[in-house]
């Protein structure tokens, strides 16, 4: 069976609340069966259709609309000693991420496992805000309410400063809920989230952040249906995230 308990952070009111508490919002899941291995699948998740039309002139990669795996739990991908980088091939460009194995290594581990099962081929770029200069993905649905099926515990400093060019964990609200969601902050807005330093730190881009800055750019599906308006209008996607150890 599929391992996942969808939930969404929602807002209601005429109001925008204030930035801090609209923050990147993903999934739950459900806790590891002890009765598996970690990394065991346990079903599939269905992607759901993006725009037509591709942003950056892109086109939609093969396989983005197969059925998207769940697990149990991620198994070990990492390992001390080394520096992990993550380069996301997107519809507008690369992005290439230093990961902070140092600072997080289970949401690192996380990513990591679930990158080479080949977990964010396909998927697309679901969330720009811009009122925290973010964009957000990972979630194999597109509907800003899928996961991998489990819950990663947060790694948090207490001090998290949300500056451009970072990589970080989305939650569903509460504590210890990511799971396959992350956002890039792409400028000065992602501060905005600094009273609110709920979401674990784990990247940070060392080239192509003026690629992140043009899909912030771009146009959203509707901007006065708050969260569940802020899609792309055209479709990023993230053809493929590849992983490399040096060290």
């Amino acid at each position: 069976m599929v391992g996942s308990v969808l939930v969404f952070v929602a807002f209601t009111g005429d109001e925008d609340p204030p930035p801090a508490a609209t923050g990147p919002t993903g999934a739950t899941g459900e806790s590891p069966d002890p009765e598996l291995d970690p990394g065991s699948q346990t079903g599939t998740v269905q992607p759901e259709p993006g725009p037509e039309t591709v942003a950056c002139g892109g086109e939609v990669p093969a396989g983005a609309l197969e059925p998207k795996p769940q697990f149990n739990a991620p198994a070990d991908a990492t390992r001390r000693g080394g520096t992990y980088t993550a380069t996301f091939q997107t519809s507008c460009g690369d992005i290439v991420v230093e990961l902070l194995l140092d600072r997080a290594p289970q949401t690192v581990n996380n990513f990591v496992f679930l990158a080479e099962q080949g977990f964010f081929d396909g998927t697309r770029i679901h969330r720009l805000d811009t009122s925290i200069d973010v964009i957000q993905g990972g979630d194999p649905t597109g509907t800003g309410t899928g996961g991998p099926g489990y819950t990663v515990p947060d790694e948090l400093t207490g001090d998290e400063s949300y500056a451009p060019g970072l990589l970080a964990m989305a939650n569903s609200g509460t504590p210890n809920s990511g799971g396959s969601q992350f956002f890039v902050i792409t400028g000065q807005n992602g501060h905005n989230l600094d009273a609110n330093p709920a979401y674990t730190i784990f990247g940070e881009i060392t080239e192509g952040l003026r690629i992140a800055e043009r899909i912030q750019g771009l146009p959203i599906q509707d901007p006065e249906a708050g969260i569940g308006g802020q899609q792309p209008g055209r479709a990023v996607y993230i053809e493929t995230v590849t992983i490399e150890r040096v060290g």
